[in-house]
């Protein structure tokens, strides 16, 4: 079986960068862990920095590595959940995200019946439209939880605590000065429509990362509440990828996975289109792309392990020509010594690669230790 590897020495790296430019930029991070699936070897690494907090995107994600459902405390649920898992989520995590007062009351109710507090941030939209309540909407929406959400302040319930806002994920829009304006103006009055104080406003987007390291200051909010980042991309990527450009402000590392496979083959084979041909197993018609006398190694690792589009190969003379649900294929012909039979290579993991590994049950999931190179 293929193994995804994480290297807990770059993990640590990157946290120590992170650590240095919260106190320069003004920040904390809240590192979301999604694309690792909330493995617990990063999340012990965490609590054994004294970060205890973290996030992640579904409200089964730890069920990719146990069965265990474990405590809220530090988790936070950084998607908007259905209503009917509302009891779930007051019971395995510390705070969540809404978009419309049915979701916030659900989430009150389930705390209260629970005896919990739990803390809630309202999700605005200020552009990307992936999720959130337009921002016209939503000092109308904060009036209508603020009853709740104060009683909370008193008693068990759920709370609303800040705004988040999401960049870039969907249409790769950038934070700029016109809708962070807006974010402040909001912020501003958000308090006055709950009738208590904010502790937070969440960024979510690695595309908010080097907008604030090249504008060299922070947003205005009110007193007392907090600038958070809610991405993993610094701590588990280590570059925008977004932009697909490095992150500023440190000497962040990249190599913090890498995906490991077995050859199983390797045949001198006479490469030539088919005679006949229908479609592929992915429903594609192709012919290959290298003819004639060439070197292929086989390797266990395809498309149900993870994105096999998403993997650099770590091997001179070496690539990736195609692949199946089970099987990746290398053409080793240019290699200065092609791979054996029961050897191991390695890849570079893109996001959704490492993304797609950590959710499927058949691959190893590992770490190790490796300086930079």
């Amino acid at each position: 079986m293929p193994e995804i590897q994480i290297n807990t020495e770059a993990v640590l790296h990157n946290l120590e960068v992170i650590r240095g430019l919260e106190h320069a930029w003004g920040f904390t991070l809240l590192p979301v862990l999604k694309m690792a699936a909330a493995h617990p070897g990063i999340t012990a690494l965490l609590h054994a920095r004294g970060r205890p907090s973290y996030g992640v995107a579904d409200v089964d994600e730890h069920l990719a590595h146990s069965s265990h459902a474990p405590d809220s405390e530090g988790r936070v649920l950084t998607n908007i959940p259905p209503l009917h898992r509302t009891d779930d989520v007051t019971r395995l995590f510390e705070r969540s995200a809404f978009s419309r007062a049915e979701g916030f009351h659900a989430v009150d109710e389930a705390a209260r019946r629970q005896g919990r507090k739990h803390a809630a941030l309202l999700m605005v939209d200020l552009g990307d439209m992936r999720e959130g309540v337009p921002a016209p909407e939503a000092l109308a929406l904060l009036r209508k939880v603020a009853p709740a959400s104060r009683r909370a302040c008193r008693e068990n319930g759920a709370r609303v605590i800040g705004l988040g806002v999401t960049m870039g994920c969907l249409y790769g829009t950038c934070p700029d000065e016109e809708n962070m304006a807006c974010l402040e103006d909001l912020a501003s009055k958000a308090e006055n429509a709950l009738g208590h104080s904010l502790n937070v406003i969440s960024l979510g987007g690695t595309v908010f990362w080097n907008w604030f390291a090249e504008r060299k200051k922070t947003l205005r909010l009110p007193a007392g509440c907090a600038l958070e980042f809610r991405m993993g991309d610094p701590l588990l990527l280590g570059y925008d990828m977004y932009r697909n450009l490095p992150l500023q402000g440190g000497d962040f590392r990249r190599d913090t996975f890498r995906l490991s496979a077995t050859v199983l083959e390797v045949h001198d084979r006479d490469i030539r289109p088919p005679r006949h041909s229908v479609h592929n197993g992915h429903g594609l018609s192709v012919a290959p792309l290298l003819t004639g006398k060439r070197t292929r190694a086989l390797i266990d690792c395809g498309s149900l392990h993870t994105d096999v589009a998403g993997l650099s190969l770590q091997m001179p003379g070496a690539e990736i020509v195609d692949f199946s649900g089970n099987y990746a294929i290398l053409d080793v012909t240019d290699c200065p010594r092609p791979p054996l039979v029961g050897e191991h290579v390695h890849f570079l993991p893109s996001y959704w690669a490492v993304a797609r590994a950590c959710r499927v049950p058949q691959v190893i999931k590992t770490t190790y230790t490796a300086r930079n190179t």
